[in-house]
């Protein structure tokens, strides 16, 4: 919602800066997104008089001027063609320097002479076009600067909230600044118009739901009367186009009040009768938007004998629209279903500012007689109204009895904080347009959004200085919420992944049909999402299937997300996969592809650090038919396990020792059908407390049997003790070692190498 201060002024007595308004409205919950400045935006143009006007000698589209801007003629050389001798035009002398950076200078265009540049409106920020210069009244003065003839306004733009409809209109404002402690102006009031009933047409409403009060109005105006220099102003300021004075009428009484109205060229409709009705299958109607739009039978449509001429509280046709010489207009002016009006202009993309006031609901019903009333007003006080033929109405002013709205004083304290007198609540609560009733406040016809007594502590809280409520914490409050430690722990996980050259992705729960586990949906969204999800093994490939095809071949990638676990409940789970190289290729490294290993060691480094993850459900590499399925042709690596619901545990603290640790490596020969694990669980089996780490550092098969026996293998095993108390002797160390041979001979029929 845009509105210039000027306009507002004519409301309200705000004397502070534009700034400290933007302050008071956004501290109250109306945010204040831009404040810009309207008029002339460029400085030292000025008021010239064309003398004379001739073709240019080598350029067909140039003319060669003669202008005068008070300080005697000069030659200008222009490409405009709307001119003519005696126009006055914006002239920009040499020196002049535009908002883009553009320098006027004295130069030769095409062989002629040109001190400087006629504007157009759109170069000197007037209008977003522009076909031609700016023709300047006749009796304009010389040499009148720019800024003089178009000051600026200052506008500011604010984000109206959904549940604010009221706030849509020059009064909404008015009024919330009053509220906020802004004296406010008496206006005359809108002058009611005593109209009989008009006569030789009629209305019909299909649906009291879709449309409970309807009114049409017939005026006799005069054609030859254009819009006041006020009124295009204010329309300009807050970026709408001069259309005409009917036009400009219904759009300044629009922003003034709230209400939409629109104009009818009786004449070009079909028949008498009007019908608001649903659209018929197979309809179409031309917009004043310009395209045509395709109906649907939910569509609410103004309907003459012909077929629709507007569509209900969205966009006028073009067919039925007032011209120039329109003199027999049908004013309309109704109440419509909110629902409605939103699903069809959101459906065509019609953003108009009708629908979004219609769409948003709430509006106040009294408005449908003040709107109509205001339009022939302002006809008649400049000058185009002839003759008020009469008013058809159809239903009545939407009955509203709201009942009142218990506030009990005690919750104003313990919820908000705020120490307040009922006197002072009172005075804010009225402020706001409420009165006391019986049993509690009774809310304006214009704020329909008030309902409980959660909604007049929100208006309390927000009509007060925040920063003077103490802050005080609810000692009952837990502080956390298991949903809040439960995504902590979520959190802490993408860290983890983070920090290891993860990167995450998102895709969507539903997909097509034929997981096991899959819940399928009663209406699908369509092939492709049909049934709930029961892995993240799908999205995660779909990712890696776009990355890869864009040349990303060193993929680590990981999702979480909730899937159908057992029995249809939802269960929230980890993917991860990997492709390409293990890391950047360098110099100084050799090039290391990813594998199965690589990922679980990502898994354990999880487990460990996690203790809501256990075992993956899923640890392999991607199958030839899920490959082709997403399109990928490298080899890809996959895991996926559930996140439990236990806390994310901590990693134990561990003091590094600052005794030196002894290395001892073996050459084990031992049958290949032996595993590592088996390896492994032999060599801890009899470790003692001092194994620090195990890390295997080769691994030999020989088929000729040479070097190592067929069905045998060579494993080299480093092992490495270290103890957090003293220095290790040579003596217990080889003990210790003795002790892992023995074992490893016992459980996996392991020797030393050298000893075959």
């Amino acid at each position: 919602m845009k509105v210039s201060l000027e306009w507002l002024g004519e409301w309200c007595d705000w004397r502070g800066t534009p700034e400290e308004l933007a302050e008071r409205l956004t501290r109250s919950g109306t945010e204040v997104i831009s404040i810009t400045s309207t008029g002339s935006r460029v400085k030292g143009v000025v008021s010239a008089k064309i003398l004379e006007k001739k073709p240019h000698p080598n350029a067909d589209r140039l003319t060669v001027c003669l202008v005068d801007d008070g300080g005697g003629p000069r030659q200008v050389v222009c490409g405009a063609k709307n001119h003519n001798a005696g126009d006055v035009v914006p002239l920009a002398k040499p020196g002049t320097v535009f908002p883009d950076g553009m320098t006027i200078k004295s130069a030769k265009l095409r062989g002629e002479s040109s001190e400087g540049m006629l504007c157009s409106a759109k170069e000197l920020g007037l209008a977003e076009e522009a076909e031609g210069l700016l023709i300047l009244p006749v009796a304009t003065g010389l040499g009148v600067p720019l800024e003089e003839l178009f000051p600026g306004e200052t506008v500011i733009e604010m984000e109206i909230t959904s549940n604010r409809p009221d706030l849509a209109s020059v009064e909404g404002i008015a009024r919330e600044l009053e509220a906020l402690g802004v004296a406010r102006k008496t206006r005359p009031p809108i002058p009611a118009i005593a109209a009989g009933i008009l006569a030789g047409w009629k209305v019909e409403v299909e649906n009291s739901k879709d449309c409970p009060f309807y009114t049409l109005t017939g005026l006799r105006v005069r054609p030859d009367i254009e819009s006041p220099e006020w009124m295009k102003k204010r329309l300009s300021a807050t970026g709408m186009r001069s259309l005409g004075l009917l036009v400009d009428v219904t759009n300044y009484v629009l922003l003034e009040t709230g209400q939409p109205v629109h104009a009818f060229d009786a004449e070009r409709l079909q028949g008498k009768t009007l019908s608001v009705r649903r659209a018929k299958p197979g309809e179409k109607i031309s917009g004043l938007d310009g395209d045509t739009h395709l109906l649907e039978v939910e569509d609410l449509v103004i309907a003459d004998g012909h077929g629709p001429v507007a569509l209900a509280g969205v966009v006028g046709g073009r067919d039925s629209s007032v011209q120039k010489e329109t003199r027999n207009i049908l004013l309309e002016s109704a109440s419509f279903h909110a629902g409605r009006i939103r699903r069809t202009g959101r459906r065509l993309s019609l953003p108009t500012e009708s629908s979004r006031r219609f769409g948003r609901g709430g509006l106040d019903p009294s408005l449908v007689e003040r709107a109509k009333d205001r339009v022939i007003q302002l006809l008649s006080d400049c000058g185009a109204l002839e003759k008020t033929e009469g008013t058809l109405t159809v239903g009545a002013v939407p009955a509203r009895n709201p009942s009142p709205i218990p506030l009990r004083l005690d919750r104003v304290e313990k919820i908000l904080g705020l120490k307040a007198g009922a006197k002072d609540i009172a005075i804010k609560l009225r402020a706001l347009g409420l009165k006391e009733g019986e049993g509690g406040w009774i809310p304006p016809s214009w704020r329909a959004d008030l309902r409980e007594e959660t909604d007049l502590l929100e208006e309390l809280v927000r009509l007060s200085d925040l920063e003077k409520v103490t802050a005080v914490l609810d000692p009952l409050a837990e502080g956390r919420s298991m949903d809040d430690r439960e995504d902590q722990g979520r959190r802490a996980i993408r860290s983890f992944l983070v920090e290891r050259g993860y990167f995450e992705t998102l895709s969507g729960s539903l997909t097509r049909k034929g997981g096991e586990k899959q819940v399928a949906l009663t209406v699908a969204a369509g092939p492709e999402a049909a049934a709930y999800r029961d892995s993240l093994f799908p999205g995660l490939l779909g990712s890696a299937a776009r990355n890869l095809s864009r040349g990303l071949t060193d993929l680590k990638l990981f999702e979480i997300g909730r899937v159908a676990g057992k029995d249809g409940r939802e269960m929230i789970r980890v993917a991860l996969l990997i492709s390409g190289r293990e890391r950047p290729v360098n110099w100084d490294d050799r090039e290391t592809m990813t594998d199965l290993f690589s990922l679980k060691g990502v898994w354990d480094g999880l487990r460990e650090r996690f203790s809501g993850i256990g075992e993956p459900l899923s640890l392999r590499e991607v199958t030839p038919a899920e490959k082709k399925a997403a399109g990928i042709k490298v080899t890809v690596y996959v895991a996926e396990g559930n996140i439990g619901q236990e806390r994310t545990g901590t990693t134990a603290y561990r003091e590094v020792s600052s005794f030196p640790g002894v290395e001892r490596d073996l050459a084990l020969v031992l049958p290949e059908t032996v595993t590592y694990a088996e390896v492994e669980k032999a060599i801890r089996a009899s470790a003692p407390a001092e194994l620090e780490a195990l890390v295997v550092f080769d691994r030999f098969r020989d088929p000729s049997g040479v070097k190592v026996p067929k069905g045998f293998l060579s494993l080299g095993c480093r092992l490495q003790f270290r103890s957090g108390a003293r220095t290790l002797t040579e003596q217990e160390v080889g003990g210790w070692e003795k002790k892992i041979l023995e074992s490893l001979s016992t459980r996996c029929q392991a020797r030393l190498r050298g000893v075959l």
